[in-house]
Formats: structure tokens, C-alpha cells, sequence
């Protein structure tokens, strides 16, 4: 199965992220942003930074919304997720993009990560195989991580890294996602909780055996070079 899921990766994944924005859906979405709420923020006099910030905090929310209901959690999980797309948008709009603001979003971005998952191990807490839980949670935080500093390693050494199937976007819409299907079928909340919790696992793991494969075959190709 994983084999097969990496191979999705490496046939489909390579331009997710681009694909993304570039859709439909994704063009509106940032219209969206930029047309109702990107000029109201920059009145409030909001940098990039700051909103980088803003995105941060609210994810230490997530789990505290969560323990209060699914929904609150999705709710702050979403304007993270928004934070987060809003702070590039500003910084290529006010052409005040730099290299310290990618490199504090990126960095901040790993801490959202952390709490978006530590809001779904809350939600699973109550379940008697919580041990098991945790364990799922962990390897999902792990993966998610090491995903991230693969991409980021690759790209120090001067050599391209492939999103994958499971880059940062798609893994908050897919945490979104999830989070709105427990919301609509709460009768089925457990089952949905560890089915989404194991195909999250999956993903992110072929995507990080792609990028290592990937990485690899550059790497040593720039070693040994054709004849």
C-alpha cells in the first residue's frame, strides 16, 4: 500500500501545491482574500509578520477549542489557515517579502503543525485505546516534521525538493476537512477520528519517502554525472 501511495506521490504530487493555487477553487479562494479581507487588514496597519504571528496564536488555540467542541476547534483551525495563507499574500502585495519573513513563517508554521495535531490526540483522548491514539498522533507530528525539514535540507544543499502529495497546503485542507466532517457527523466521530488519523499517516509518509527518493537521485546524479 505504501508503495503504491509513494508512486501516487511521484506521479501526481509533483506539482500539488501549483496545482492548487492555480485551480479554480484556489483562484478563487485567494481572490477572496485579496478582494474582502487583505485591504481591511492592511487599515489596521498589520505587517506580514505580524499576521504570521496572529496565525501562530491562534493555532495554540486549536486545541483548547477543541476540548470545548469540534466545532470551536475548526473554527480557529480555519482562521489559522487563512493567518497563514494571508501573511504571504501581504508580503508579495505590499512588496515587502524578505528572506527573515519566510524564514519565521516557515519556522512558525512547524508549531502550528504541532497544535493542529495536538487538538485531534485531545479529541481522541476519551477513547479507551488512547495509548494507541497518542502513539498515531506522534508518528503523524514526526512524519509531519520531518516531511517539512526534508524539504527545507534538500533546498539548502542548492537541490529542488517535490511537494508531494501531502505539502503544507494540502495537509491543513485536509486537517480542515476532517475537522468539518466530525462536526456534521458526530454519530460517527470515533471511527472518523481514526480512519483520518491513519490515511493522514499514510500520505505523509509517501510523501516523505518521495522527497528522500527524489533528493537522493538528484543528489547523486550531481556525484556521478552522465557521460
Amino acid at each position: 500500500m505504501l508503495a503504491c501511495l509513494t508512486s501516487i506521490c511521484e506521479h501526481n504530487g509533483k506539482n500539488m501545491s501549483n496545482s492548487l493555487r492555480t485551480s479554480y477553487l484556489g483562484t478563487a479562494y485567494y481572490r477572496m482574500l485579496q478582494t474582502h479581507l487583505l485591504n481591511r487588514i492592511q487599515k489596521c496597519g498589520l505587517t506580514a509578520n505580524q499576521l504570521t504571528v496572529l496565525g501562530v496564536t491562534t493555532a495554540v488555540l486549536v486545541p483548547l477549542g477543541f476540548m470545548v467542541h469540534p466545532i470551536a476547534g475548526l473554527l480557529l483551525l480555519t482562521a489559522s489557515g487563512v493567518a497563514d495563507s494571508l501573511d504571504g499574500l501581504m508580503a508579495r502585495h505590499q512588496h515587502q517579502a524578505s528572506k527573515f519573513g519566510a524564514f519565521l513563517d516557515s519556522s512558525l508554521d512547524r508549531l502550528s503543525d504541532s497544535f493542529y495535531l495536538l487538538g485531534f490526540w485531545l479529541l481522541l483522548w476519551p477513547d479507551p485505546r488512547r495509548m494507541t491514539a497518542t502513539l498515531l498522533v506522534f508518528t503523524a507530528l514526526l512524519l509531519t516534521l520531518m516531511t517539512s525539514y526534508v524539504k527545507a535540507r534538500a533546498e539548502s544543499l542548492g537541490t529542488n525538493c517535490p511537494s508531494g502529495v501531502m505539502d503544507r497546503a494540502v495537509r491543513v485542507i485536509y486537517l480542515i476537512a476532517w475537522a468539518l466532517l466530525i462536526c456534521l457527523m458526530p454519530s460517527a466521530g470515533s471511527a472518523l477520528l481514526w480512519i483520518g488519523l491513519i490515511i493522514y499517516i499514510a500520505l505523509t509518509m509517501a510523501t516523505l519517502i518521495h522527497r528522500i527518493i527524489h533528493v537522493r537521485r538528484l543528489l547523486l546524479d550531481s556525484r556521478f554525472p552522465k557521460p
